[in-house]
């Protein structure tokens, strides 16, 4: 059989749409994510405050500055105190302490609060940093809390932990006054007894309408 230019044409065509197909299915078969099962972990959130009207007003590569100084220098701290960085969300540092997995264990709760503690104290030396590179100064909210998570690992590595205490987290930092710290009732409950820390009750955050959830802010005791 002879074949005319046009039915070649679209022989050709098809066969070259089959294997964009075909490259599409493999890569999307090639990237799985395994879900791990449900444990206990404190995690963290620090949180810029008003940094979309302040980047409004800085030219590009100020602003990349700007997160790169906040974000660099609060992951440090993190890491100083056995935490793991999970990722940025724009301009909050999301976080997880993996001590917090042995519930009856003091160190790893420990590790977590006085996180929070030195982010506070680091403010005034963020500050500087920024004065120096004549970009304004930074202000933010820390959050933690403690509870069910659950640990998903893609094909890429790549590591996450999603579940509601995440969600509670990132809630009860609205809470927060500005470059303070608060925890979740769940994580209050493990800590409370620290006599490192003083704890007030700073109001609910309404988890549903017969549930409230107490908040605290988290002082250090001199």
């Amino acid at each position: 059989m002879v074949l005319t230019d046009e039915l070649t044409s679209k022989i050709l065509s098809s066969s070259k749409t089959q294997k964009v197909h075909d490259s599409q299915d493999e890569q999307e078969e090639a990237f799985t994510v395994t879900v791990g099962m449900p444990t206990f972990f404190c995690v963290g959130i620090i949180d810029m405050v008003n940094s979309t009207k302040i980047v409004a007003r800085l030219p590009p590569n100020k602003s990349s500055r700007y997160y790169e100084i906040f974000l660099n220098n609060m992951a440090k701290v993190v890491r100083q105190y056995n935490g793991q960085i999970l990722k940025t969300m724009g301009d909050s540092l999301l976080f997880y302490f993996p001590d917090t997995s042995f519930s009856e264990r003091k160190f790893g709760f420990l590790s977590c609060l006085e996180c929070g503690i030195k982010m506070i104290e680091t403010h005034d030396k963020l500050k500087k940093l920024l004065a120096d590179e004549k970009l304004p100064p930074i202000d933010f909210r820390i959050s933690f809390d403690y509870g069910n998570v659950i640990m998903m690992r893609n094909t890429e590595w790549a590591v996450d932990l999603v579940g509601p205490t995440i969600n509670a987290c990132a809630k009860i930092n609205r809470m927060c006054p500005i470059n303070g710290m608060v925890v979740g009732s769940d994580l209050y409950e493990k800590t409370k007894n620290f006599k490192e820390y003083s704890f007030k009750n700073c109001g609910d955050f309404s988890v549903d309408l017969k549930h409230p959830y107490p908040v605290f802010k988290v002082f250090r005791n001199e």
